[in-house]
């Protein structure tokens, strides 16, 4: 067979390959014929020759062989829909994965660092550059001004964002202005607070939040939580107004846009990602602050030094027949709901972030009958989740991992969920390596004591669902361990951000990614996130191990290793 082989050709070969051999699944005949299985897929499945078994990952017959199949699905050529419609049960239902592993796409994950790490480069400050700015904020600020003051910056976390804030700050404030920071948490209030008083000594800072009500009448500068401000007037009294906004893409919600004030004339957004789910980013940031004047990826911030160069480590285990079997099911059920909420209500296909916005919506404003569907995919997508991320192979994994979170200065562990959270602080605290959880359950007081036991070194890790993942100043950190993975590029810009901050000894970020083989969690089958691919694109090294490969590993993740 050629590339330029047609249909028809094609659809003959098929057949006499299940003449042959009747009940083969669409990867074994792709590798029989020498092509892609996407080449392959159109013609098994709008074919009326061809039928498939209803199965998980289905097996072909001939119609006349059809008796041969356990069962048969009803296949998308045979109801009579139009061809666009068929189209879309294609899409659905080939996001199985091949038996066999693609040699290229496994090279893909063994990268073997061409030169040796970049070294820790600080700016220094000086006259001409008093805030100890990097070339990309220098040019971030020039983009800013030129675009009348107004404009929103993403950069990856640990970047510098909040430095290059409190230059534009700084010179505002000696040309007479003042300044409103919004932030989306009480952390974030405190955060802004010291960084600014330390920064710029002898400018009146302020708070709006956690008891805290200043005014821009006797101060500068005011930190401000956007909960906090949405419901309050800050007199200007004449004078220019400039408006930062951290973590902009979350004052983009239907009452955080409340503080989004018109009558503040200069405005900086800051953000990882300035995108939403909900298309706000649209509707709301980008009419309030002009553009996007500057974006900063991995590539340039490692370049420069401006964060640390990275190694990544994945790590395959297995789940029992028993869990294999329940997520298959899962994966089924999923997929039977998917095309009922893509073609009956409308839901979009892809990106995933654009289909679960369908979703959620459909939950909320859907009819009875579309909302009791959403409901129901929510719930079993997060049942994968939860099994993905809790089996016990996982949990066993982490802590047979132990000697590798001991070698780190401080290392991370993101799960799925408080309970699991709870589990493997545990667990690792019982391997020998202090470990504590860090969410939502615990009082703000006692989240207090945990950071300050782990920036201190009594804490040597931190078990997290989500609560690190935004708006918490994570000391020192130079591990991360992903137990519980995320479709949320945010949410894993976030985690990898907690980790890639430069290193005083120009030691490596490390990533030790947990994934259960044979699933969509499995990055040798095509099954890896866009955060994946980021991570590979400036990794200096990555490298596929299986879970009882712990010596072999622990190298692999050496701090001290160039």
């Amino acid at each position: 067979m050629t590339p330029s082989s047609s249909k028809a050709e094609i659809a003959e070969l098929l057949a006499i390959a299940l003449a042959a051999q009747p009940g083969q699944v669409a990867a074994a005949l792709a590798r029989e014929m020498g092509v892609a299985k996407g080449v392959l897929n159109p013609v098994l499945y709008h074919d009326e020759r061809f039928v498939r078994s209803d199965e998980d990952k289905p097996r072909w017959y001939l119609r006349s062989d059809a008796e041969l199949a356990p069962s048969i699905a009803t296949s998308p050529s045979v109801g009579g829909r139009a061809a666009s419609e068929r189209s879309e049960e294609v899409l659905d239902v080939e996001e199985d994965f091949d038996e066999e592993i693609d040699p290229q796409e496994l090279a893909r994950f063994t990268k073997v660092a061409a030169a040796p790490r970049l070294p820790y480069r600080p700016v220094v400050e000086d006259a001409l550059n008093p805030h100890a700015l990097y070339e990309w904020q220098r040019e971030a600020l020039i983009r800013w001004r030129d675009n009348e003051y107004r404009g929103i910056i993403d950069a990856v976390t640990g970047a510098g964002k909040t430095r290059l804030a409190v230059a534009a700050i700084d010179d505002h404030q000696r040309s007479g202005g003042r300044t409103l920071v919004l932030v989306p948490t009480i952390v974030l209030l405190h955060q802004w607070f010291h960084v600014l008083s330390e920064s710029l000594p002898g400018v009146r800072i302020g708070r709006v939040g956690d008891g805290h009500d200043d005014d821009l009448d006797t101060h500068e500068v005011v930190v401000a939580v956007v909960a906090s401000a949405r419901t309050r007037v800050f007199r200007l009294r004449g004078e220019p107004g400039l408006l930062v906004v951290d973590e902009c893409h979350r004052s983009a919600s239907e009452k955080n846009q409340e503080a989004l004030d018109d009558r503040f004339v200069k405005r900086l957004g800051l953000s990882a990602t300035h995108e939403r789910m909900d298309n706000a980013h649209q509707t709301v940031l980008l009419p309030y602050f002009g553009k996007v004047v500057t974006t900063l990826g991995y590539q340039r911030a490692i370049a420069e030094g401006v964060i640390t160069n990275v190694r990544v480590a994945f790590v395959g285990v297995e789940f029992t027949d028993e869990e294999m079997a329940r997520y298959n099911k899962l994966v089924h059920d999923l997929k039977t709901l998917q095309r009922t909420l893509v073609r009956t209500w409308g839901c979009r296909r892809g990106p995933f972030s654009l289909f679960l916005d369908d979703v959620l919506r459909l939950t909320r404003k859907g009819p009875l009958k579309a909302s009791m569907v959403a409901n129901r995919w929510l719930t079993l997508w997060r049942e994968k989740r939860e099994l993905l991320a809790e089996t016990p192979a996982k949990m066993n994994a982490v802590t047979g991992f132990a000697g590798s979170l001991a070698d780190a200065d401080r290392a991370l562990l993101f799960t799925q969920s408080i309970l699991s959270a709870n589990e493997l602080a545990l667990k690792v605290t019982e391997a020998g390596v202090s470990t504590q959880a860090h969410h939502s359950n615990l009082s703000s007081e006692e989240r207090h004591e945990i950071m300050k036991a782990f920036a201190q070194g009594t804490t040597k890790v931190l078990a997290s669902v989500q609560t690190l993942e935004e708006g918490v100043d994570v000391p020192d950190a130079d591990l991360a361990v992903i137990v519980a993975s995320s479709k949320q590029r945010r949410q894993m810009i976030q985690r990898m951000g907690r980790v890639m901050r430069r290193k005083h000894d120009g030691r490596d970020a490390r990533f030790l990614i947990l994934f259960v083989k044979g699933t969509d969690e499995d990055p040798r089958k095509g099954a890896h996130e866009l955060f994946v691919e980021e991570l590979l694109e400036v990794a200096r090294e990555s490298a596929i191990f299986e879970a009882g490969q712990r010596d072999e590993v622990r190298s692999f993740l050496d701090p001290q290793r160039w």
